[in-house]
C-alpha cells in the first residue's frame, strides 16, 4: 500500500472566470481572471506562483510559455496534458509530486474551455481533441473525419448504455433520474449555465432521441470558461487564507483492453472489450486515504453523458453490477440522500469544464462554502471518472 502523497499537499485556493454557452473572451482572459480569483481565494500574489500545469493547451486553452509571457508569471516548472476529464487526477497529482519533490513552491493548475461557436471561431481549426482524438477506434472523436471509428463521443457511449440496458433491464426512466438530479443541484448553483432552468422527469423523456437510448438532456453542455486551483505544501498552507484541503488518496488512469471503450466500466463486452462478470476490485485510492464507501460525504464525477455514473458505481464498488441504475433512485444521490453526486450540477447542468469545476465545487464543499447545496458535515469527497482516476480530498483525516 503506498501512502506518500497522503495529507502532504492541500489546495489552497480556487477561483474560476464566469461561465456561459458563448462568452466571447479570449482564452487567455479567461484564464488570467480563474487565476486573480483564485490568488484572492487563497491570499497570494501572482509572484508566489512558480508552477504551472494544464491540460488544455492551445487552441482550445492556452499554451503553458503563452500564459507566462502574456501574465508575467516567473516559472520554474510546468506541464501540460492533452485536454478532457481524464487528466483532473492527473493534474493535481503532477502538481502534489512536483511540490512533494522541490520542483515549486505553488502550482497553478488551471483548464480553459472554449466551444467551436464561440472562441473558436477565430481559430482556422479548434475543438474536440483535433485530427488524432477522430481517429480513436470505437472511442468516439469529435466529427472531425468520418472514417474511422465512430464519429462522436456521443454515439460511442451510446451503444455501452443500450448493451448496459439491454443486459440488466434498465430503463430509460432510470437513466433520466441522473440528469433530472443534477439539474435540480444546478437550480442552487447560480454560476450553472442551466439555472433557472428547473427540469421534470416528464421533460427529460419529452426531449428528442439523438443517439438511442440517449435523448438531449443525457448529454454534458458545450460552452466556455476557466476554472484555477492553486495548490501548495501543507506547511505552507498552514500560514494561508484559507483552510488547506488536503489532497488524502489518489489513483491514475487504468489502461488495458477493458478499459479503452468510451466511459464502460470492464465486463460489458462493448467493442472488442472481452465480456464477463464483472467484480469489484479493491481501488488504492480507498488504501491510501484510510476511507471506506461510507465514509464518503459527497461524490463528484466525469458526467459528459448520463450513463457514466452507472459505470463508476459499479467500477468503484459502490453497488454490484447491473444494479447502479435501481441503486440511484428514491433520491440517493441528491442533496440530502446517502451520496449527494455532482451537488454543482455538473458537466450535464453546471457546465463542461473537463471536471476541473467540479474539483473547485469538492473544495468548496470541504471547506463549507457552498450555501443551499452545501453537504451537511461535509470532510471527506470523492472525484472520479470511469477510466479508474480518482482523488479522495479530505479536511485532514
Amino acid at each position: 500500500m503506498t501512502t506518500d502523497l497522503r495529507n502532504k499537499v492541500c489546495i489552497v485556493g480556487v477561483g474560476t472566470s464566469a461561465f456561459g454557452r458563448i462568452l466571447d473572451i479570449s482564452p487567455v482572459r479567461l484564464q488570467a481572471l480563474a487565476m486573480k480569483n483564485a490568488l484572492d481565494d487563497a491570499g497570494l500574489s501572482k509572484d508566489d506562483i512558480d508552477g504551472f500545469v494544464t491540460p488544455s493547451g492551445s487552441p482550445g486553452g492556452v499554451d503553458y510559455d503563452e500564459y507566462a509571457s502574456h501574465t508575467g508569471l516567473k516559472l520554474r516548472w510546468v506541464n501540460q496534458f492533452w485536454t478532457h476529464g481524464r487528466w483532473g487526477s492527473s493534474s493535481l497529482v503532477n502538481a502534489a509530486m512536483a511540490l512533494e519533490a522541490g520542483l515549486a513552491n505553488y502550482v497553478l493548475v488551471c483548464n480553459t474551455t472554449t466551444a467551436q461557436r464561440g472562441y473558436q471561431r477565430f481559430f482556422r481549426r479548434g475543438g474536440g481533441g483535433g485530427f488524432s482524438e477522430a481517429l480513436r477506434d470505437v472511442g468516439g472523436g469529435h466529427g472531425e473525419v468520418g472514417y474511422h471509428g465512430l464519429d462522436t463521443p456521443g454515439s460511442a457511449t451510446a451503444l455501452v448504455a443500450r448493451d448496459y440496458m439491454r443486459r440488466y433491464g434498465a430503463t430509460s426512466e432510470e437513466l433520466g433520474t441522473v440528469a433530472v438530479t443534477f439539474r435540480k443541484h444546478a437550480q442552487l448553483n447560480p454560476q450553472a449555465i442551466m439555472h433557472d432552468r428547473p427540469m421534470t422527469l416528464d421533460d427529460y423523456m419529452e426531449s428528442r432521441m439523438i443517439s438511442p437510448p440517449f435523448r438531449l438532456f443525457d448529454y454534458c453542455l458545450t460552452n466556455e470558461g476557466c476554472c484555477a486551483l492553486i495548490l501548495t505544501t501543507v506547511e505552507r498552507a498552514r500560514a494561508l487564507k484559507q483552510p488547506p484541503v488536503y489532497i488524502t488518496g489518489a489513483q491514475g488512469v487504468q489502461v488495458d483492453r477493458d478499459s479503452y471503450i468510451m466511459f464502460a466500466r470492464p465486463g460489458l463486452g462493448v467493442g472488442f472489450q472481452e465480456e464477463y462478470e464483472f467484480k469489484y476490485v479493491p481501488q488504492q485510492v480507498y488504501e491510501m486515504a484510510g476511507v471506506e464507501h461510507k465514509d464518503l460525504d459527497a461524490l463528484f464525477m466525469y458526467d459528459s453523458f448520463s450513463s457514466n455514473l452507472w459505470m463508476l458505481l459499479e467500477r468503484y464498488g459502490f453497488c454490484e453490477p447491473g444494479e447502479a441504475h435501481e441503486w440511484i433512485q428514491g433520491g440517493r444521490i441528491e442533496l440530502g440522500g446517502d451520496l449527494p453526486v455532482n451537488t454543482n450540477g455538473g458537466l450535464m447542468s453546471e457546465g463542461h469544464y473537463n471536471g476541473f469545476n467540479h474539483l473547485v465545487e469538492a473544495t468548496r464543499q470541504v471547506r463549507g462554502e457552498c450555501g443551499p447545496r452545501q453537504v451537511e458535515g461535509c470532510e471527506v469527497v470523492q472525484w472520479a471518472t470511469t477510466y479508474g482516476d480518482s482523488l479522495i480530498l479530505s479536511n485532514g483525516l
